[in-house]
């Protein structure tokens, strides 16, 4: 539809910005296109104002209802992203804490890993079955219900293990609401619409690594109201709010045509897993080593192997796994899996142990630590968005040159730390860092890539949520394990000085080298052998 206003002016009404096209655009919405408004205007070389009902043409009410619906989809794109936002930010933002969290609850060493790790273990235990639930239920109203969950709770905690168990809520808030996000975003866009709405998402992890540890710096130095970390949660709560209603108003109920059914006894299989393997590694030297400690973390295997046994008779009955073991057929997801474990074990686990050292070791301020952070996350965002142009050229030896950039950085750490001592500053860390960054982005793009490249296209939903699944398991792991050998090099010490906390950090960091060395040497030796055809689409 097209007309002039008093002025003479031309208004094209599916683009226009005005108040009477959106009123128009509005009409035409609610009727479906079936009846244009009675449209005033001035005919063209008339002075006279003409007023009478026209009938639409079909090509414009087309024009106007794809505009309206691509305004729609976009606006649906912008509330799941600003959950997904939400679930990243809760990841970073806490680390930034812990040293005041430490001082004003009296926490332990436990109680620290736990405020960390208890998000990531239920998000990797209820991952899975959060999107389940979104495809037999509804969506839109496990994504809403999800964004509410917890954080206030967090915010007002009045010791350690309220804190803990706030932190569980919103790790399973987080489960219920990330799935959702790729699974609205399958169904509300299609082909190039799809790819550049991926990208975004994929965006919203750097963006929110990098937000959540610099605001939670922020929020922690401003002491706001002298509520110390207590901001750090509360931030979520506005966020969470404008995000609830405009999912309302936005979102559309939607479920899958076949939802598939709960497996519960698979969630309660790999929940004793996961719980007989962290537990011990976040308690155990707080208790002293008892005998159930230690007897729980030698059945964490034993559990694995019930799970696996239990998963794969599922999928052989053709009923509805929790992990479809099919998958594992695929060599490029078998083979990749490990390694993923292997990339966020040692960035979690670095992660925790170096926010420690710089605060409580160092007596960095939270924004100058969360600053470092950021350093290692630009080097990150970079490799992602450069990664996919040096595909071509190096092909799978991109992720060798990866692994071993991640472990030159974390040398260069060590090198960094051992030769400034205390005096230690952010622009002398920063380079190290940068290059501790660029290995994680070139590795974790192109091998993500390589996990579902092989997976078939039907399996592409059910492998996605696996990886995700494994990616929490091993930041949780990351986080209990290298916490655990931190603090016991720190315990060693005579006193918690600044040299006990650089000596501590210091032996550290050698373990930390080894998961990258390791990922190094398993590509390395299947690229040699009978690997190219995992990695050959990379080529392409």
């Amino acid at each position: 539809m097209e007309w002039l206003d008093k002025k003479g002016l031309g208004h094209h009404t599916p683009s226009c910005s005005c108040l009477r096209c959106h009123l128009f655009r509005l009409i035409g919405l609610v009727s479906a296109g079936r009846l244009a408004e009675a449209e005033s205007r001035f005919e063209p070389r008339s002075a006279s104002l003409s007023t009478r009902l026209e009938l639409p043409q079909p090509q414009r009410v087309a024009e106007t209802a794809e505009a309206l619906a691509l305004r729609r989809r976009w606006l649906i794109l912008g509330v799941v992203l600003v959950g997904s936002f939400m679930a990243i930010l809760d990841v970073f933002i806490v680390t930034q804490g812990l040293p005041s969290i430490k001082t004003t609850l009296g926490a332990g060493v436990s109680d620290l890993e736990l405020v960390v790790s208890a998000y990531s273990l239920v998000y990797a235990v209820f991952l899975i079955t959060g999107g389940r639930l979104g495809d037999i239920l509804d969506r839109k109203r496990i994504f809403l219900f999800g964004m509410t969950v917890a954080s206030a709770l967090a915010g007002y905690a009045p010791s350690a293990p309220f804190l803990v168990g706030a932190r569980a809520l919103q790790g399973l808030g987080a489960a219920l609401m990330y799935p959702q996000v790729l699974s609205i975003i399958q169904v509300t866009f299609k082909g190039s619409e799809r790819a550049l709405a991926l990208g975004l998402f994929a965006a919203i992890s750097g963006i929110g690594a990098i937000t959540g540890n610099i605001v939670g710096g922020l929020l922690i130095q401003l002491n706001l109201a002298g509520l110390a970390w207590r901001p750090i949660f509360l931030v979520n709560l506005p966020i969470g709010i404008l995000g609830v209603i405009a999912g309302h108003l936005v979102l559309r109920p939607s479920r899958a045509e076949r939802a598939p059914k709960l497996d519960l006894p698979g969630v309660g299989l790999i929940s004793l897993f996961l719980v007989s393997l962290i537990l011990p590694l976040a308690e155990g030297q707080q208790l002293g080593w008892p005998a159930w400690i230690i007897l729980l973390l030698i059945a964490s295997l034993p559990l694995l192997g019930v799970f696996v046994l239990y998963e794969r008779k599922r999928t052989d009955e053709g009923a509805d796994p929790l992990i479809d073991m099919d998958l594992f057929k695929h060599r490029s997801f078998t083979v990749g899996m490990p390694l993923v474990i292997l990339i966020y074990l040692t960035t979690s686990g670095f992660f925790f142990s170096f926010v420690l050292f710089l605060q409580s070791g160092l007596g960095f301020s939270p924004l100058n630590s969360g600053l470092s952070f950021a350093v290692i996350n630009a080097g990150f965002i970079a490799a992602s968005l450069l990664g996919p142009r040096l595909i071509p050229r190096l092909g799978n030896r991109i992720l060798s040159f990866a692994y071993a950039l991640q472990a030159a950085g974390l040398v260069w750490t060590l090198f960094t730390v051992t030769s400034s001592g205390t005096g230690l500053t952010l622009s002398e860390l920063a380079a190290p860092l940068v290059i501790f960054g660029l290995g994680a982005g070139f590795a974790l793009s192109p091998l993500l890539g390589i996990i579902l490249s092989g997976v078939p296209s039907q399996d592409v939903g059910a492998a996605s949520g696996v990886v995700s699944t494994s990616i929490q398991i091993g930041n949780t792991v990351g986080i209990s394990l290298f916490g655990l050998l931190f603090y016991r090099f720190l315990s060693s010490q005579l006193s918690s000085t600044p040299v006990s906390y650089l000596d501590s950090f210091k032996l550290t960091l050698p373990f930390l080298i080894v998961p990258s060395l390791s990922s190094f040497i398993i590509v390395f030796f299947l690229s040699q052998h009978r690997a190219r055809q995992i990695i050959h689409t990379l080529e392409a």
